[in-house]
């Protein structure tokens, strides 16, 4: 991993452009970033209506998909800037819209996107019950 970083990366990452897309983040950022991406391969590793996830590129940003049993709507994680990144999910989806009804503490915007600063610290139980929606989306 990237000096001054923190992070654990438990997940091989499949590609050059996305291990490039990493490295160019804070070491801050970096270690909220793959905290969220190591729960979205643990929340697929122990769900197998989930199965395999790839991770891809998608506008320039890691994004994760569930191509084999195509239970999820995609996610992406995004730098917003130097102290905010976001979950990004398909606008024409409900799921920015139910997570901001569940979790309204959380900087959701109802359409497509939650938000978090770099300071922040991440409840790991909303946060996978917002992954767990988008990742079985199809499922529900």
């Amino acid at each position: 991993m990237k000096p001054n970083s923190k992070a654990k990366q438990k997940f091989p990452i499949p590609s050059e452009p996305i291990t490039s897309y990493y490295f160019n983040l804070t070491p801050v950022m970096l270690d909220n970033v793959m905290e969220i991406r190591n729960w979205i391969y643990e929340i697929s590793q122990s769900n197998d209506q989930i199965g395999e996830i790839e991770e891809c590129l998608k506008w320039g940003q890691p994004s994760f998909l569930t191509p084999k049993t195509k239970s999820g709507s995609t996610i992406r994680i995004g730098k917003v800037s130097d102290s905010e990144y976001a979950l990004y999910f398909n606008c024409k989806t409900t799921i920015a819209q139910e997570i901001a009804n569940e979790f309204p503490e959380l900087k959701c915007d109802g359409k497509r996107a939650l938000y978090f600063a770099i300071d922040q610290k991440l409840s790991k139980t909303k946060v996978i019950v917002c992954l767990k929606k988008a990742l079985l989306y199809h499922k529900r």
